[in-house]
């Protein structure tokens, strides 16, 4: 006595017994290829599926570029300071209670590019007498980018004063100190006797922020 042979081909309606007749098998043909069908036609919703989200995702990726990062500020090691043309001033000082500008340079003797942004402290000074300029705050501004070799300016304003009278300072010295540090460096004054800004009076002395040159 033999036993049939199973056979896993398909789904439970596919399969058909040893003997039946043939429509029963032409019944259980349709039923597998109507399986088969339906599979594909899943893997093909997947694959659609899957393509259309990278698709979406490319573009996105490809929208956010990477920002590149701002140069480090400029030391003040870096900076070669200058007076440059372009202001009022008048070597030795001239017309006392007139205003007066001087512009100052600052070159990037360095080796890479370097930012500067603000406004520099300056103090005027004669001995252990001092002068302190004020920030220019009417002055609008914003960052530069100096690359080496490149310059940058700001301008000092100020009121000549005369020499001798109470309230004067007659600098030697101005003390520079560049936006976003704390050493400074020291340029020789050209300009003549200073009036003194006084506590209570409006502002006569300024410094203005650093601007391209």
């Amino acid at each position: 006595m033999s036993w049939p042979i199973r056979t896993r081909t398909g789904s439970r309606q596919g399969r058909v017994r040893p003997g039946a007749d043939p429509a029963a098998r032409a019944r259980s043909a349709r039923v597998r290829t109507a399986v088969r069908a339906r599979s594909a036609a899943r893997a093909g919703v997947r694959a659609a599926g899957t393509l259309a989200v990278a698709a979406v995702a490319a573009p996105l990726a490809l929208a956010a570029p990477a920002t590149a990062a701002p140069p480090p500020p400029c030391l003040t090691s870096d900076l070669a300071l200058s007076w440059a043309p372009g202001g009022t001033a008048v070597s030795g000082g001239t017309e006392p209670g007139s205003s007066r500008t001087a512009v100052v340079s600052l070159r990037n003797a360095g080796t890479a590019t370097c930012m500067l942004d603000g406004f520099p402290k300056v103090t005027l000074a004669q001995g252990a007498t001092t002068e302190n300029l004020v920030d220019q705050r009417s002055v609008s501004h914003s960052a530069v980018d100096l690359e080496p070799g490149a310059s940058a300016r700001f301008t000092l304003t100020f009121q000549q004063g005369q020499s001798g009278d109470d309230g004067v300072v007659e600098p030697v010295t101005a003390i520079v100190t560049p936006p976003n540090n704390t050493a400074s460096t020291n340029m020789r004054w050209r300009w003549g006797p200073v009036a003194e800004q006084e506590s209570a009076g409006t502002p006569r002395n300024f410094v203005g922020p650093v601007v391209a040159s």
